[in-house]
């Protein structure tokens, strides 16, 4: 049986915009058994949430606010979150906020056996996420495609650092080894996700977990049979079997020139050329792992020129 999921929307902290991305999100872990968003819509502010209700066939639950310190519709989210809790009609919460006053919501599903999914942006409280199964950066899946974005948004935001990543991994490969084993990529991921709630690959710009051992933690992944794993071996970093394409890119990096314009010129003279294939969400994360290649900022523009 699949699971039942209930997908309870603060819309008065969460950008209507994201409401496509969580949803399709939502398809790989059931069926969504209960939706509901939850806000003052008779603010002129909250009109675009009332035409996604319709698309989606979303509950609309309004609440006036009593005070302008208040926010009444969070207390409606409570109630009808332990509504469903105690009728027990759903195996899966989904908490669609980045407010800290649903740490303790979140906790309580839990205890009560629930599985809690949490989503929201990337400066979300670290207190509500952790209380999480699960805690999805919307802002981060929903942007893999838009390549000027600042990079550097990770350093100011809730995301696990990637020294804690490499921590545990390092741990992994610790344990692996004392039972004269080695560390499985696919199982290593499951347990990444089990220690840290927002663990995602897409978190740092990747589509491949393998691509982000390799190139974000600096591990190397070797291959067994038809099994893989990771070590701490010294690795060769692979260059992708697209050597034209990176030839072209360091060639053009020599009179730097705008990534979007570069992504452009890509596209005319490689039109088979896909960056995700390599495993990489954005143009940028390609051409910064080509060697002798870097992307520094000019006010709105990204230019790529040689190191």
């Amino acid at each position: 049986m699949n699971n039942r999921i209930a997908v309870l929307i603060d819309a008065e902290n969460t950008s209507v915009k994201y409401v496509d991305v969580a949803l399709k999100e939502l398809k790989q872990y059931g069926d969504i058994s209960v939706q509901r968003m939850y806000g003052d819509f008779s603010s002129s502010s909250m009109a675009e949430w009332s035409k996604k209700a319709l698309e989606y066939a979303i509950v609309p639950i309004h609440q006036a606010r009593y005070t302008a310190s208040k926010n009444a519709s969070d207390i409606m989210l409570v109630i009808d979150a332990m509504d469903i809790l105690f009728r027990d009609s759903a195996e899966i919460f989904c908490l669609i906020s980045s407010d800290s006053d649903f740490t303790r919501l979140a906790s309580r599903l839990r205890e009560g056996g629930k599985k809690v999914i949490g989503m929201g942006k990337s400066d979300a409280s670290k207190s509500f996420i952790t209380a999480c199964n699960e805690y999805k950066f919307l802002d981060k899946i929903s942007e893999e495609d838009n390549d000027d974005e600042d990079d550097n948004n990770t350093e100011l935001s809730a995301i696990t650092p990637i020294s804690d990543i490499k921590k545990a991994i390092n741990y992994m490969i610790q344990q692996a080894e004392s039972s004269g084993e080695l560390l499985n990529l696919g199982s290593s991921k499951s347990r990444l996700q089990r220690e840290f709630a927002d663990f995602d690959e897409r978190n740092y710009g990747y589509t491949l977990f393998r691509k982000f051992i390799e190139e974000e933690t600096r591990f190397a992944v070797e291959i067994s049979g038809s099994t893989a794993y990771i070590t701490r071996k010294g690795q060769d970093k692979k260059q992708d079997d697209t050597d034209k394409v990176a030839g072209y890119i360091t060639e053009r990096a020599k009179k730097k020139v705008e990534l979007a314009a570069l992504g452009h010129e890509l596209h005319d003279r490689f039109p088979n050329f896909k960056y995700k294939d390599l495993g990489y969400a954005k143009l940028s994360k390609y051409v910064e792992s080509i060697a002798g290649v870097r992307i520094t900022s000019r006010g709105n523009k990204k230019i790529v020129e040689s190191k």
